[in-house]
């Protein structure tokens, strides 16, 4: 695209010069007749002298005599100097230097094995590369378009080229490669999975779009097809009421035995709204708080005093009955809450089938006439406050925002948190950037494609690091194992001083298969330990960095 646009101006520049040249020439003339010389007057005569007025050349053999002449010979020369500088330099010769400077890489170093092949550069792998990177795996990114390599070729090994090029792949060392991932559109993620079974029986994983078009890229010949938006749809579908069947925690994270890690978010009539971390009430259901994130703000270890609201969302450790208890509380009253979906795209429908299979009829609001009876729906754009007056925000318990457009997406959260000050808004972003925003605009929960794309895939890539998970956008959780000489034996959680020195909390200790919850600064870290940790990457590094490596 940078390129097209770059030749389309030099070309406009040439034919303004053309125009220029043209126009001088036609005075030329007839100021040379107005001087009684018609024999200078000669077409090849004028765009000689136009031509070496303007570049300054200037030989001297042909001049005018006459002081309008002058004027004009000086007009000539200055509209030159001008053109040298304001086009021709900064338009074609700089780029060209420039160029020639950063020419793109057409194949990975020489002796790379073992790496994983990423086809194409985009949101969906963003967050993957920068953990693959931190983690030391090794991996290359095929990318046909040169404005995306050029952006990204100086960070990580990159090879210019159409992945769907036998040589392309070769180039890229396709025959010494772990795995290949696909992730154009779908069309062109079946062109290059068939170019890669040409030469290799590489494992391919294949991003998919639609997910009506998985079996044409398994059939092409993909070893496994991933549809994060739909992961996505009924990631949300499942987070948004407890009546999921089997899956009552979505994304949660087994610790060890039978803990887990879930999030729990609570709903507007719950009533553990208005109420302390320290209650009763949520004492008894036997969950432990260990985090709690308010509108993308994460506070890890709240106070006993810290009061709940609606629009919180809970991270908790316990076994599924435990969370099971936790999440009716949070949940409130279901026969009074209200589901409004807005955009019925990709993930949009996936979570309005996953809340329909399990007896919620949500209100959808979409552009398009959609015919159905599964459903009520509202004709109009998700961030117009007349269609969402008519689809009955001001009653809705639950808002879903899954516009495909993140500027949409974040302008409908504006507008539903002003219609709707005390419903629990879930927004969807495609990008991470996009996250942040949403969160200053209104939305209790964000759910990330790009995350949930690259923890599916991090999964594949690294099967066997359950030492690291990530949980949202900035936070992870991991695992380190106390060792007879570890700087961490015999010292108590306030000796580390998680929270103050590392911005990061201890979520439970694996002590010889008994689960410890109940932790306080008073608690003992002993050899043979497993320790769990909650935190952003880079409090988690530092940790690592003083006490020893996770795993």
């Amino acid at each position: 695209m940078t390129d097209s646009v770059g030749s389309r101006g030099a070309a406009r520049a040439v034919l303004f010069a053309i125009a220029v040249v043209a126009a001088y020439s036609a005075i030329y003339m007839i100021l040379m007749r107005h001087e009684g010389r018609p024999e200078l007057a000669q077409p090849v005569n004028a765009v000689y002298w136009v031509i070496m007025t303007m570049t300054t050349v200037g030989y001297g053999d042909i001049v005018f005599r006459s002081h309008v002449g002058y004027l004009f010979s000086i007009a000539v020369s200055l509209t030159g100097i001008v053109m040298l500088f304001a086009f021709v330099l900064p338009g074609l010769v700089t780029p060209w230097f420039e160029r020639l400077g950063r020419e793109l890489p057409e194949r990975v170093p020489e002796g790379m094995r073992d790496h994983i092949l990423i086809c194409g550069y985009g949101p969906m792998v963003e967050r993957l590369t920068e953990r693959l990177d931190e983690m030391g795996i090794q991996f290359a990114i095929v990318e046909s378009r040169e404005s995306v390599a050029r952006g990204i070729f100086k960070r990580y090994t990159t090879v210019w080229g159409d992945p769907s090029d036998v040589q392309v792949l070769r180039n890229a060392g396709i025959s010494t490669a772990r795995m290949v991932m696909v992730n154009y559109t779908d069309e062109v993620n079946a062109d290059i999975v068939l170019t890669v079974r040409e030469v290799s029986g590489v494992e391919i994983i294949a991003m998919v779009e639609d997910l009506r078009h998985s079996r044409f890229l398994s059939y092409a010949g993909a070893s496994r097809v991933l549809s994060p938006k739909t992961m996505l749809g009924t990631f949300v579908a499942q987070i948004s009421t407890p009546s999921c069947g089997e899956c009552v925690f979505p994304g949660a994270v087994q610790l060890f035995g039978m803990l887990s890690l879930a999030e729990v978010p609570v709903f507007p009539g719950s009533p553990l709204a208005g109420r302390a971390i320290s209650d009763p009430l949520l004492i008894q259901t036997g969950a432990a708080v260990v985090g709690i994130w308010r509108r993308g703000g994460f506070t890890p270890r709240p106070a006993g005093s810290d009061i709940l609201s609606s629009g919180t969302v809970i991270l908790a450790v316990g076994d599924s009955e435990q969370l099971m208890r936790l999440r009716l509380l949070a949940a409130g009253d279901e026969s009074t809450r209200r589901f409004l979906v807005i955009g019925y795209g990709d993930v949009g429908q996936r979570l309005v089938r996953v809340l329909c299979e399990h007896g919620i009829r949500p209100v959808v609001v979409d552009r398009r006439d959609l015919t159905t009876d599964r459903f009520e729906h509202v004709r109009g754009d998700g961030y117009s406050e007349d269609a969402l007056i008519r689809a009955g925000i001001k009653d809705a318990s639950c808002i879903m925002v899954m516009l495909n457009n993140d500027h949409d997406a974040i302008y409908a959260t504006l507008v539903a948190r002003n219609l709707s000050p005390d419903a629990f808004i879930i927004a969807r972003a495609n990008h991470l950037l996009s996250t942040e925003k949403l969160y200053r605009a209104g939305a209790d929960y964000v759910a990330s494609v790009p995350l949930v794309a690259s923890k599916m895939l991090l999964t594949m890539v690294t099967p066997a690091s359950e030492d690291l998970t990530i949980l949202y956008e900035g936070l992870e959780l991991r695992r380190y194992e106390v060792r007879r000489r570890s700087a961490m034996a015999h010292r108590t959680l306030k000796d580390l001083a998680l929270i103050e020195r590392f911005g990061c909390t201890a979520v439970a200790i694996d002590r010889a298969g008994d689960a410890i919850l109940a932790l306080s600064g008073g608690t003992e870290i002993l050899p043979g330990d497993v320790l769990v940790l909650l935190g952003p990457p880079g409090s988690m590094d530092r940790f690592s960095q003083v006490f020893g490596d996770g795993g």
